[in-house]
């Protein structure tokens, strides 16, 4: 949402007295499943909601990930902010920085040339996508990963029916959390605040139909 901070930090407060007519359906681009809110209604949400494998996927429970991007609860081997560049992100079982050569590994066996990724608190579906080699690689997942999340929502992201108030204050304090400067703030809400403080790589799990879950805590 390209909105100056002054006027998004204000958001909040004057949301209550903003027009019924202001507010916009649901985002078409959002995943259908997707609740803001978690809790007994959204359980009904999902089971009602019928979903078919992605054509021309290979399924994720097939594929057999990399060391790297395998969940762990306890000791992920990543360690990774998502709001953060790739760059700043670090391999427990390297004594050193990755170099050019670790992030050029397959992230899976077979390679795969695609991975459709979701996580709960996220509204949109992350997709991943081999670039200039046959298969998809370290590099290519986490600088794809990085600008999934690094995009500005929109208006009808945060103006919408399915947010309320209490919503939008959340969004609104996790993106002034996340900034360090003032360039940021003048970016806006992005998608990584919909994570809403739950922004540490903890790996990935073979999801539904196909898909990739992506785990963080």
């Amino acid at each position: 949402m390209h909105t100056p901070s002054s006027s998004l930090s204000r958001s909040v407060s004057s949301s209550s007295s903003i027009p019924p007519g202001m507010f916009h359906e649901r985002p078409q681009l959002w995943r259908h499943d997707f609740k803001f809110k978690s809790g007994f209604a959204s359980v009904f949400r999902n089971k009602s909601t019928i979903m078919r494998p992605l054509n021309g996927v290979i399924d994720s429970a097939k594929l057999d990930l990399h060391p790297f991007l395998r969940y762990s609860k306890s000791r992920p081997l990543t360690i990774y902010d998502l709001r953060r560049e790739p760059l700043t992100l670090m391999f427990r079982d390297l004594e050193r920085p990755p170099l050019a050569n670790d992030m050029d590994l397959a992230v899976t066996r077979p390679p795969t040339q695609y991975m459709r990724i979701y996580h709960p608190r996220l509204a949109w579906y992350i997709d991943i996508r081999a670039n200039g080699a046959p298969y998809i690689s370290l590099a290519d997942f986490f600088q794809q990963l990085f600008a999934a999340l690094n995009k500005p929502i929109s208006k009808f992201d945060y103006y919408n029916n399915e947010l309320d108030d209490e919503d939008r204050n959340i969004l609104t304090h996790i993106y002034l959390d996340r900034c360090r400067s003032q360039e940021e703030k003048q970016e806006g809400v992005k998608r990584v605040d919909f994570l809403r403080g739950k922004i540490e790589w903890m790996g990935l799990v073979a999801g539904k139909n196909g898909m990739w879950r992506l785990k963080t805590g």
